[in-house]
């Protein structure tokens, strides 16, 4: 570790990061990305708006136990099984059903990386960023509503005193930056384009005005 860490260092002294491009980067705490993901893609899903409501409330239920980080892997699964099996949607199911549901949710919530995820706060780490950022969402992107992530992105650079830095949405993209009827992550795969041409010649002057003209 010792070693992994001196190398770190060194590399970070020898190249120092010259700019940052955040393409659907996320400026809010993973839960909170998680509760706007779930919402945004069951509106456009065309569910309504109270059964929305109650997803909400039983995921972040889940989500504050998550949070607890004094808790051991254990002791998080106990916590976890019991706020699921006390759900009412749980319990109306059959004894098959709820035992899938419990292993999936488990399963899910327990993994290192999601844990990680929901207890990460991005603004944290921008907080410390000083390098010019370019930070671009699709207004259409679900996974990542642009709004909120691009206002605390902003919100977190000014807080780091950052001098340079853009924040820009694009109508009609989506999380992958293609251009979209809905923003569905079922559309991704039945859309012929790639990546928006206009979101890549932004990149390219942006980065040209600083870097290239240097």
């Amino acid at each position: 570790r010792a070693t992994t860490e001196m190398y770190a260092l060194s590399l970070h002294d020898a190249l120092p990061i010259s700019f940052a491009v955040l393409l659907a980067g996320t400026g809010v705490r993973g839960d909170k990305l998680l509760l706007m993901q779930n919402a945004a893609i069951m509106r456009a899903s065309d569910i309504d708006e109270e059964t929305i409501s109650a997803a909400r409330v039983a995921q972040e239920r889940l989500f504050a136990t998550v949070l607890d980080s004094a808790l051991s892997p254990q002791e998080l699964e106990t916590r976890l099984t019991r706020a699921i099996q006390e759900e009412e949607e749980f319990q109306k199911a059959s004894a098959e059903d709820q035992a899938q549901a419990l292993k999936t949710a488990l399963a899910q919530l327990t993994n290192p990386w999601m844990v990680t995820f929901i207890r990460h706060d991005p603004a944290a780490v921008l907080r410390e960023v000083r390098c010019p950022v370019l930070a671009l969402n699709g207004e259409l992107d679900l996974q990542v509503p642009f709004k909120a992530n691009l206002d605390a992105i902003a919100s977190a650079l000014e807080a780091a005193q950052n001098p340079d830095f853009t924040t820009r949405a694009f109508p009609g993209l989506n999380h992958l930056y293609q251009h979209c009827e809905t923003g569905l992550i079922t559309e991704y795969g039945k859309i012929e384009e790639t990546f928006s041409v206009e979101v890549l010649e932004v990149m390219r002057a942006w980065i040209g005005e600083r870097v290239i003209a240097r």
